[in-house]
């Protein structure tokens, strides 16, 4: 099957990488409808990688996201034959450079006026020592919370627009463990990694609850997912024991990007809806978490915005 191809300005580098498009589509479906315009990030291997193999067949236009130029170029040059009709558009950003995630939200901007689907899968977990990044922050914070936290911040507007938006963050039950975002913690004389990695993902879960009520009456949902313990390079890093396979997690990525959520129903572990740890729907607790992202972004939450949240027509 022939691949034509325009292309997309690394938003990192100033380099171009392709953008993949199959042969048009035979007939549309439903989904391509509701939801045509996708982003994952961390794409290029494990959960996300084959999350983006899924979603590539049910959206118009499919974001993949990357630090890896040539790896997301082989990507979607995988994934287009085997889409008819969708548009692989690799994205280049390193998380941990919030210079990076800017320009990646200003490209988006740019070329798109509408996001339907954000799923934040990237993720890495801490360093065996306390290591910052080059903006200050403890590094599985920045790339596990503050750059999620970031991209949707930054992309709010274009999601709240879609005619179905749906934001999914990837987490892990193990932010039952530590039960605090503090991210100050983790820098004492005994940083644990995987504390680190817990106390960020805890940060997601309870921003994600943030947003479950901040987008009440609006067309846009939130929904955090624990697709479960994978075999995948984080898994090996972070923790002893073996993981599922790469298949099952996705499927359970998948099933919260498409499964109807209701009221505060938004904490999907597997395929079932769970009661997430009671400090996560603290309003004090996401308030804080709120100010402290404000603060470290710079920026103006608009979920945290007076008022009603406007929705396009």
């Amino acid at each position: 099957m022939d691949i034509s191809a325009t292309h997309l300005l690394d938003p990192t580098v100033g380099s171009e990488v392709r953008v993949a498009r199959g042969d048009p589509p035979q007939a549309d479906v439903e989904v391509r409808q509701t939801r045509p315009t996708a982003l994952v990030t961390g794409a290029t291997d494990g959960i996300g990688r084959a999350v983006s193999q899924r979603l590539a067949g049910l959206v118009d236009t499919l974001l993949v996201h990357g630090r890896c130029p040539e790896s997301l170029t082989a990507l979607a040059a995988t994934l287009a034959p085997a889409n008819p009709g969708t548009s692989v558009v690799p994205v280049v950003a390193d998380l941990g450079r919030f210079a990076d995630v800017e320009r990646l939200i200003q490209r988006i901007r740019t070329i798109y006026g509408h996001l339907d689907i954000l799923v934040n899968n990237a993720a890495t977990v801490g360093q065996h020592s306390h290591t910052l990044t080059e903006d200050g922050h403890e590094l599985a914070f920045q790339v596990n919370y503050l750059a999620p936290a970031f991209l949707t911040a930054g992309l709010f507007d274009l999601l709240l627009v879609a005619r179905r938006g749906r934001i999914v963050n990837v987490v892990c039950d193990a932010y039952r463990d530590v039960a605090t975002f503090d991210q100050d913690s983790p820098g004492n004389r005994c940083y644990n990694p995987v504390v680190a990695y817990a106390q960020s993902k805890f940060a997601l879960v309870a921003h994600t609850a943030s947003l479950v009520s901040a987008c009440s009456g609006t067309r846009l949902t939130a929904v955090c997912v624990d697709p479960g313990f994978t075999e995948t390079k984080l898994q090996r890093q972070s923790f002893c024991w073996p993981g599922g396979p790469v298949s099952a997690a996705a499927d359970n990525v998948l099933y919260a990007v498409t499964k109807p959520v209701h009221d505060r129903e938004f904490y999907v572990q597997g395929k079932k809806i769970v009661q997430p740890l009671s400090e996560v729907l603290q309003i004090p607790v996401q308030r804080q978490l709120d100010k402290v992202t404000g603060e470290v972004l710079d920026m103006s939450l608009p979920w945290t915005a007076t008022g009603p949240l406007r929705m396009g027509a």
